[in-house]
């Protein structure tokens, strides 16, 4: 059964193929890819609702402030959406960029520098709402709105979570990335 040979079982002919552990190589194409095709979405998704926000839709502004809905139509907060919308779509793009072979055209270094400063950026602005979320629910600071479901509120429980959770999928897709690309292995 080895080297090759087959084995006849139940009228099924079945090769067994044996590698000396010489002749294995790691296939880069193995590596996980879930993650940066994960951040992709997750960046594409957020930009849906800037690009929402921008022309003019008011569901979910209360849940940042409760003082957008008033000024949705101002051309600065559009300008802001827009921008914000498009810079989301860059980063659902370098997400993609770990992912797919397209990215040999983007120097590594600078790749991976963008990867990791959009990483720390997402993780420490989600921690950034949760932290004061929970000053805000122990007393610490006090909320600008008492209602029964704040701003603060939607920070802690929804904004924050969901900042880290896009941060997290853009670390483990910029460390899969970097620890799968041949500028790495070469240079280790």
């Amino acid at each position: 059964m080895r080297d090759g040979r087959y084995l006849f079982h139940l009228g099924c002919r079945i090769r067994f193929m044996t590698a000396s552990p010489r002749s294995v190589t790691t296939n880069t194409s193995e590596t996980p890819s879930w993650a940066g095709y994960a951040a992709c979405a997750w960046m594409f998704v957020f930009a849906g609702m800037s690009f929402y926000w921008a022309l003019g839709g008011t569901v979910g502004l209360r849940t940042v402030s409760p003082d957008l809905q008033e000024l949705i139509h101002t051309p600065w907060l559009t300008t802001v959406f827009w921008l914000t919308g498009f810079l989301k779509l860059t980063g659902g793009l370098l997400a993609l960029a770990f992912v797919r072979p397209w990215n040999q055209r983007i120097p590594h270094r600078l790749l991976l520098i963008a990867a990791w400063g959009v990483s720390a950026l997402l993780v420490f602005h989600g921690l950034d709402f949760v932290i004061q979320g929970a000053f805000t629910e122990n007393g610490l600071i006090s909320p600008a709105y008492p209602t029964a479901w704040t701003p603060a509120h939607w920070q802690t429980f929804v904004w924050g979570p969901w900042w880290v959770l896009g941060g997290f999928l853009f670390c483990v897709a910029t460390w899969n990335y970097q620890h799968r690309s041949p500028a790495t292995r070469d240079s280790a």
